[in-house]
């Protein structure tokens, strides 16, 4: 394969059209078209289902999408390595989250690994889960960790472990001596949930549908600041997040958490998710190990 046929092929994959990749190439739609043919001429293989609004990839455009990604990222990496650049890039981490896991987690988590590694550079992009394994895939960063229900094509899972959706209320709520809640319980009370289009949102209306119930949340919101503050100055309010989020603050506040007793709003799962067959840099393993053993090990409210 030539250089210039992955490029264009890239160039393609990215922006979903000829077009599109004509204008940020500054080449002929009719060369990219071209060479796209013959790639896939001497491949044997479709990469692209032609579509009159567009081009998008097939399976096997997946995998070689995946493996252009890679590469261009592993050809940085050794360019950076060859100078000996031991400067910000070297030292840089790149991460993505939901807030969720960006509100207070995150932050702990780096702040422990650079009182041990003071030359870390860490970025944080708040984002989506699927936005930020998106980011994973096309090596925008180095990690995610996230929310997940499914694995991608592209994307490694170094860790996963469970994060199932429990309710975070005052100390002095009516239900907070409860060991378990059913959505069921929730009902009387003002609920604040996170936005539609949240696994949590999306798990919550599977528990209710199953219960055969429907509840209208008091609050919901993109904001996990939010969703805290209004469940700590509301002592009827209950909400619902992940115990990861908010144990660490919730204990300093006179909130507790209880376990939700669903099966549903028990399969979710956080994600510390890389690039597939990618080794990152040695600051970046190097986090990455620190940020698994604080998961295994739950060692979240120092």
């Amino acid at each position: 394969m030539h250089d210039f046929s992955l490029k264009y092929f890239h160039a393609v994959a990215q922006t979903g059209s000829l077009s599109a990749a004509s204008e940020q190439l500054h080449v002929a739609i009719s060369a990219i078209s071209r060479q796209i043919s013959q790639l896939e001429a001497q491949l044997d293989v479709t990469l692209f289902e032609r579509k009159p609004r567009g081009m998008s990839l097939t399976s096997a455009g997946e995998v070689l999408y995946t493996y252009s990604l890679r590469n261009t990222v592993e050809l940085s990496n050794v360019i950076s390595e060859m100078k000996g650049l031991d400067s910000v890039k070297m030292q840089s981490i790149a991460l993505a989250s939901p807030e969720g896991m960006a509100w207070d987690f995150l932050p702990y988590v780096m702040a422990c690994f650079r009182a041990q590694n003071p030359n870390a550079i860490f970025s944080l992009k708040v984002v989506e889960s699927a936005e930020a394994t998106q980011l994973v895939k096309e090596g925008v960063v180095d990690a995610a960790l996230t929310f997940s229900l499914q694995i991608e094509q592209g994307v490694a899972v170094a860790l996963q472990s469970p994060a199932p959706i429990s309710a975070l209320l005052s100390a002095n709520h009516p239900l907070a001596n409860n060991t378990q809640l059913s959505v069921r319980d929730l009902a009387n009370y003002p609920l604040v949930l996170s936005e539609p289009g949240t696994t949590l949102s999306y798990l919550f209306d599977i528990a209710c549908h199953l219960a055969g119930i429907s509840i209208t949340p008091a609050l919901t919101t993109n904001s996990m600041g939010a969703l805290y503050t209004y469940a700590k100055e509301n002592t009827d309010a209950i909400a619902l997040c992940g115990e990861l989020s908010v144990s660490r603050i919730a204990k300093r506040d006179g909130l507790v958490l209880i376990p939700m007793q669903e099966p549903s709003l028990l399969q979710r799962s956080i994600q510390l998710q890389v690039m597939s067959h990618r080794k990152p840099p040695s600051i970046v393993q190097d986090f990455l190990s620190f940020l698994s053993h604080m998961l295994k090990n739950g060692e979240t409210s120092q």
